[in-house]
């Protein structure tokens, strides 16, 4: 019943607003519209590394330096000391023994944080120098590893680049084997041409010489058959006196 009465309020004030929106039942569209603008990407501030300075412990200096123009040195003190009073003597605040506990539990943190604040700030200091070692180390091993992949990439990608010499290596490769591949069939056929005509030249060769010694045999055996036995004795008388007489011709020649 409420949202209704609010949101019939609304719809009655919205021709009044500049660029008023549409009012829907359990819709309500708002005139601003946030965020419109473009997110700054400006460095966050980094954080002090020493906080500001205190007194007694627990109050800022700022607090002090607000209030000196307006009530002078001792005027926050006095304040402070009037307050407390005040809350005291109305009963604001009821002194209990939980007043007394965290009174002392406020001391004791002062003690503490005055006797071993800066040993404690060292140690943590050193912690954190420590994280932040650790840090920068993986830091650099990942740049480094980053950067050794970035360095094998342009090198993967220098020998893309050079592809072509290798495609062009390939393709001389080939055309060399084909050559080599051509030329030993070329030297197979001549030499099975050769040894198919040395084999015809051998075989007429041992024709003609077969028919040779045909021949020769045929002649020396029609001729021994056609010479007679007076012809072969008379043959045979003619040889003995020609070589009597080419002896007697040889004697008769001086010696040199």
């Amino acid at each position: 019943m409420l949202s209704r009465v609010v949101l019939s309020t609304v719809a009655t004030a919205a021709p009044c607003m500049k660029n008023a929106a549409l009012l829907g039942p359990g819709v309500l569209q708002a005139t601003r519209i946030f965020h419109t603008g473009q997110p700054s990407h400006a460095p966050v501030p980094p954080l002090p590394e020493y906080g500001g300075k205190v007194r007694h412990g627990l109050i800022p200096e700022e607090f002090f330096q607000f209030l000196y123009p307006k009530t002078g040195v001792t005027g926050p003190y006095v304040l402070g000391t009037g307050l407390i009073l005040y809350f005291l003597s109305k009963e604001i605040y009821v002194v209990t023994p939980e007043t007394i506990s965290a009174v002392s539990t406020i001391g004791l943190l002062v003690y503490v944080i005055k006797k071993y604040g800066a040993s404690i700030g060292e140690f943590a200091d050193k912690l954190n120098e420590q994280k932040i070692a650790q840090l920068e180390e993986a830091k650099q091993a990942s740049m480094k590893y980053i950067q050794d992949a970035i360095n094998l990439e342009k090198s993967q990608q220098a020998l893309v680049q050079k592809r072509h010499y290798l495609f062009d290596v390939q393709r001389n490769n080939i055309a060399m084997a084909l050559e080599v591949t051509y030329r030993e069939r070329l030297h197979r056929v001549y030499r099975e041409v050769k040894n198919r005509l040395d084999y015809q030249i051998s075989v007429q060769n041992m024709m003609r010489r077969k028919e040779q010694e045909h021949m020769i045999n045929w002649v020396e055996k029609h001729v021994v058959q056609s010479i007679s036995a007076q012809q072969e004795k008379e043959t045979i008388a003619k040889c003995i006196a020609d070589l009597k007489l080419l002896a007697k011709k040889a004697q008769a020649q001086p010696v040199m």
